[in-house]
């Protein structure tokens, strides 16, 4: 399950891409400023999953201090490139808007996953020598929650860049379609995981 959320995460952005390009009638300006967000978004994510496990390699007879060194730095470039693609498809969901009402609820609640997941990446758990087992499921559980809550946010926002728009394309809410093939998915995953046992 904890992989399951951690591969949403990441490929979150690859959905949010898509959601776009489907509903591309509706914005074209600020798709393209929203897949630009997305693509950032998506390269923040690769960043994030393979940084700790190059600094793994590129560290073999590093010190303690220096692996913590590089491990930062990949945190801090993730962020950064977090940063610029939230700035990206904000921009994208205000752009264009011509007289139809921002989402503004999609907007407040992708920047507070984005928020939150951001912040994980800063929390490092330590719970001594004596826990050292129990730490790392801990530091696992903590990368897990913030994949997915990164990715969930990544989505929410390019939710907004096609959502409340004019609905000339004859297609139903970007929002009920994201619902939908939401169910579809956890529909899958349930009879995956039951036929497994």
């Amino acid at each position: 399950m904890f992989r399951a959320l951690e591969a949403v995460g990441v490929l979150a952005p690859i959905g949010g891409i898509v959601l776009m390009i489907m509903y591309r009638q509706r914005a074209r300006t600020g798709v393209t400023w929203g897949i630009a967000g997305a693509v950032v978004a998506l390269a923040a994510s690769i960043v994030g999953f393979l940084g700790p496990r190059l600094s793994l390699f590129s560290g073999g007879g590093a010190s303690g201090e220096a692996f913590l060194g590089t491990m930062r730095a990949w945190a801090l470039l993730r962020v950064a490139l977090l940063a610029v693609s939230v700035i990206l498809v904000v921009i994208g969901a205000f752009a264009g808007r011509q007289g139809g009402r921002t989402p503004v609820a999609w907007l407040s609640t992708g920047l507070a996953l984005v928020a939150v997941g951001s912040a994980l990446t800063f929390v490092h758990v330590g719970l001594g020598t004596n826990n050292e087992d129990l730490s790392e499921i801990l530091g696992l559980l903590v990368e897990t929650a913030q994949f997915a809550l990164l990715g969930l946010g990544v989505l929410l926002l390019c939710l907004a860049v096609v959502s409340g728009r004019p609905t000339a394309d004859g297609r139903r809410e970007p929002a009920a379609a994201v619902a939908n093939a939401a169910i579809k998915a956890k529909q899958f995953y349930d009879r995956a995981h039951v036929n497994r046992r």
